[in-house]
């Protein structure tokens, strides 16, 4: 097991998807290379995991509620994972906020959840 473990939790609704560039890389790209202590130029200090878990709406027409990705200690992969997100839908029902959180949470105690895809 990782020393540290990043969760990264999405809102995945078209609302988002004009932001998430800039979102990307001017905040996240940044906070998640400081958790990891590793700027980019040498190996990282530290032993850590990365995952991201990805809500839509109640209601919406998408595949699942909640999706998630599995760990991972490659962080390109995981800004390429992040900038993958396909944003849509949503704007009519409430955000799954909460199933999106404990999704999140299941991945931290190592439960299978539902929404892994």
């Amino acid at each position: 097991m990782a020393d540290k473990q990043l969760i990264v939790a999405v809102e995945g609704t078209a609302a988002v998807g004009p932001y998430w560039q800039t979102i990307v890389s001017d905040y996240l790209e940044k906070i998640i290379r400081s958790f990891c202590a590793n700027d980019g130029k040498k190996p990282p200090t530290v032993n850590y995991e990365l995952s991201l878990v990805m809500f839509t709406t109640h209601g919406s027409y998408c595949d699942s509620l909640v999706q998630r990705t599995g760990w991972t200690k490659d962080i390109d992969i995981f800004l390429q994972w992040l900038l993958a997100i396909p944003f849509s839908g949503g704007g009519f029902n409430d955000a799954a906020i909460a199933e999106g959180l404990a999704e999140a949470l299941m991945i931290l105690i190592g439960v299978e959840g539902v929404g892994q895809g």
